[in-house]
């Protein structure tokens, strides 16, 4: 794993704008669910920060913005995507399938070796 700045970060924020925060927190759901491309994501982050954008890339960001909260805007919904689209991923990961977005179940390590899947307790599976 390559660990830094770039690769790697956890991190707290404090957004004082309640819409920005919304914002922020269906665009980190809707990039760990893969539902959009590197590129649209950032068309929608250009969006959701006001930034100066063509016509055209304002345009894409606020359709994006628009299905982002059809899908995620129900805060119960959203979870219940990440929660499937974690165990839909783990059977992928068993397949040997690429997963579709970042998300996989945590997993103890009884649960680990009862799903028969390889690891180091020190490093997870």
């Amino acid at each position: 794993n390559n660990r830094g700045m770039l690769n790697d970060v956890e991190m707290n924020v404090a957004a004082l704008n309640p819409t920005l925060a919304r914002g922020l927190r269906m665009m980190l759901w809707a990039e760990h669910l893969g539902l959009y491309s590197e590129a649209e994501l950032f068309d929608l982050g250009y969006f959701l920060g006001q930034q100066q954008q063509s016509s055209g890339d304002t345009g894409r960001g606020e359709s994006i913005w628009q299905s982002v909260q059809e899908m995620l805007g129900d805060l119960h919904a959203g979870l219940r995507m990440m929660v499937k689209r974690a165990q839909d991923n783990l059977l992928r990961y068993k397949a040997r399938q690429p997963l579709l977005g970042q998300l996989l179940p945590y997993l103890t390590a009884e649960e680990a070796t009862q799903q028969g899947l390889k690891f180091r307790e020190e490093h997870g599976w």
